[in-house]
């Protein structure tokens, strides 16, 4: 029977014969044609097809992405120190605290600063007080001068009334001596002439000397005036001086406290009720909560990214949560440029190395996971770069292998076996 009906279906007089038959002998023609090799193509042909999917896959992430683990959470640390020396009285803050801007952190024993804050603001007032008295003596001495002055305007007015009598006198002893000349007058007349005219004479010296002796009386007062008024500058520099004196201690006993310069969370803390403490000793570290990612990427890696473009940031502290991000800024230089020992490569022989330059990610939101997130953590950011043309001139060729891997292993399961050498 089944050779009958193979016969019928060689013969194209199928209509008749079971469809069950048809599709398996046809089962049995492409069974035959491959042989035992049927079962190993199929699985080539799923496994160059799994193949051609995962190969486009990567390489179309590799062209679209670029990712580095030589990646940090970076961030602006603050360092709180005093501007003080001394003894620490009080620790307001404890290990890894969270802390605002301007809370307190230390108190240092500020009795040596109140006492010196007392023995500046004395000096002080002790400064006002002579500044007063020097004044006080100026304006007493302009005072004199002016009284002086007075004097002298009077004594000037006595000079012209003396110098007009003196004048006068003198006239008259011209007229009576003409008068005595022509025995108009006796000698008497004449004697008394001479003699009120010595008299108005000696009058108006004694007024320019009086003139002569107020004016230097109002320039040793002038001279006076000069020299309170010197006195009275210098007092007023001391004052000066101990008005800074009293701001610096004024400042000193307010340096008593240490408080947060920057928001952040307290690590490092290296400071305990009665240390002594010098001027700028670091007390602690303030991590900001405003971190983001330090990625030092090869340099040919740098060719498509730019600025703003999106970033997969995976953080190894919380077991590769992501979070997203972008690029900020990228480094002009690389990173072997700005270190302690750049390297000479003018000296010796060269040997290309490839370089990394540190490239800026931000967060787009800041992270809040309840686990801090610091300085120096591994993080591993992904940066897109461009979108893959899965159309392009990449996708043919990869359907050009993919196509040809398949028709080589279809001819491999083709291929008659090799003919068995009789023994």
């Amino acid at each position: 029977m089944p050779e009958i009906l193979e016969r019928d279906l060689r013969e194209g007089r199928h209509q008749d014969v079971p469809a069950d038959w048809r599709s398996e002998k046809r089962r049995v023609s492409l069974r035959g044609r491959f042989g035992k090799r049927f079962k190993p193509t199929l699985v080539g042909v799923g496994l160059v097809l799994v193949l051609a999917v995962a190969g486009l896959y990567f390489f179309a992430q590799s062209m679209s992405y670029e990712s580095t683990d030589d990646a940090f959470i970076d961030g602006h640390i603050s360092y709180a120190a005093p501007k003080i020396a001394g003894r620490i009285d009080k620790v307001f803050i404890n290990d890894n605290q969270l802390v605002k801007k301007g809370d307190p952190i230390v108190e240092i024993d500020p009795r040596d600063y109140d006492a010196q804050l007392k023995q500046k603001q004395a000096a002080l007032d002790s400064t006002k007080a002579q500044a007063a008295a020097a004044q006080a003596g100026v304006e007493q001495q302009i005072a004199r001068v002016k009284s002086l002055q007075a004097t002298l305007d009077q004594d000037k007015a006595d000079q012209r009334s003396s110098e007009a009598q003196a004048d006068q006198t003198a006239d008259n002893l011209r007229r009576q001596q003409d008068l005595y000349d022509h025995h108009v007058v006796s000698i008497q007349d004449l004697t008394n002439s001479k003699d009120s005219n010595r008299s108005a004479q000696a009058n108006l010296d004694s007024a320019k000397m009086k003139v002569l002796s107020a004016e230097a009386q109002i320039s040793a007062g002038e001279a006076e005036i000069r020299t309170f008024a010197a006195l009275l500058q210098y007092v007023l520099a001391q004052q000066q001086e101990n008005e800074a004196n009293v701001e610096t201690a004024e400042l000193n006993d307010s340096y008593t406290k240490v408080f947060a310069p920057e928001s952040g969370r307290v690590t490092r803390k290296s400071v305990e009720p009665g240390d002594y403490v010098q001027v700028g000793q670091n007390l602690l570290a303030l991590i900001p909560s405003n971190i983001w990612v330090t990625a030092n990427f090869k340099e040919n890696q740098l060719r498509l990214m730019r600025p703003g473009q999106p970033v997969e940031i995976e953080v190894d502290a919380l077991g590769g949560k992501k979070f997203k991000g972008h690029i900020d800024s990228i480094q002009m230089g690389s990173g072997a440029a700005f270190s302690l020992l750049p390297p000479e490569n003018a000296s010796g022989n060269y040997v290309k190395v490839v370089q990394r330059v540190p490239v800026k990610i931000r967060f787009d939101s800041v992270p809040d996971v309840g686990l801090p997130l610091g300085p120096g953590e591994s993080v591993v950011p992904t940066v897109k770069v461009q979108d893959f043309d899965y159309s392009g001139f990449q996708l043919m060729i990869a359907a050009a292998l993919t196509a040809a891997a398949i028709l080589g292993v279809l001819w491999w399961g083709t291929r008659p076996p090799k003919a068995k050498k009789n023994a």
